[in-house]
């Protein structure tokens, strides 16, 4: 079964504090963050032959580096760029002004959003998408180091949801998601998994008599 592999940058300063990127900012990590993304490898090490692209942001770059892995990089895996005002916390919703803009809500757009609105990153994420299917068809995973907004909208139109559903997948710094076609539909197979918090690891890649027994997955947990 070829999978994506969905990977999630590690912790920036920004991410500790639930701030919006502006899409156009590139902080480093942390030293929280470095050690999470060194964390990853070992439950990488698998995917090491697959097609492994990456955001060309630091910190997407940084995660794979010590990770172990090495990237191509895609500029369609880039930040989703919101470009709201500097400094703007998740816990507000965008609702304070002089925004007054829910990033996840395609028919709402302010003069103060001038980024990418949802149907915008929507279809960088089709894009990718498609792209990931043609090299799934030559018989590779695909590895995708980005960011999690967008894998929260990939993870969406991947199961052919809306985009905004994303909004209800949370998702920590330095975790893997799972997606493949199970049973000849799109299918979520691990979600969430961060070796900072989650003990158990992934799952190696099953040979056909093993992929036949009753296994727990570790992929869901978090």
């Amino acid at each position: 079964m070829r999978q994506i592999i969905l990977v999630r940058h590690a912790e920036t300063a920004w991410n500790r504090s639930r701030t919006y990127y502006t899409g156009r900012d590139d902080p480093a990590l942390t030293p929280a963050g470095e050690r999470e993304a060194v964390l990853l490898g070992p439950h990488l090490a698998v995917h090491r032959d697959a097609h492994v692209l990456c955001s060309p942001a630091l910190r997407a770059r940084s995660t794979a580096k010590l990770a172990g892995l090495e990237a191509d990089f895609s500029a369609d895996l880039r930040e989703w760029s919101y470009r709201l005002p500097d400094g703007h916390n998740v816990e507000e919703g965008c609702e304070a002004a002089p925004c007054r803009h829910d990033v996840w809500d395609s028919a709402v757009r302010s003069a103060a959003c001038t980024g990418e609105c949802l149907p915008e990153v929507t279809a960088r994420a089709d894009y990718v998408l498609g792209c990931a299917r043609r090299l799934l068809a030559g018989g590779r995973d695909v590895v995708l180091v980005t960011h999690g907004n967008l894998i929260r909208i990939l993870t969406a139109r991947w199961l052919g949801l809306p985009a905004a559903a994303g909004a209800q997948l949370a998702l920590r710094t330095a975790s893997v998601g799972r997606l493949a076609v199970y049973d000849a539909r799109p299918s979520l197979l691990g979600w969430n998994f961060s070796p900072a918090f989650d003990a158990v690891p992934l799952p190696s890649p099953q040979t056909p008599a093993e992929a036949a027994l009753p296994v727990r997955s570790a992929g869901l947990n978090g």
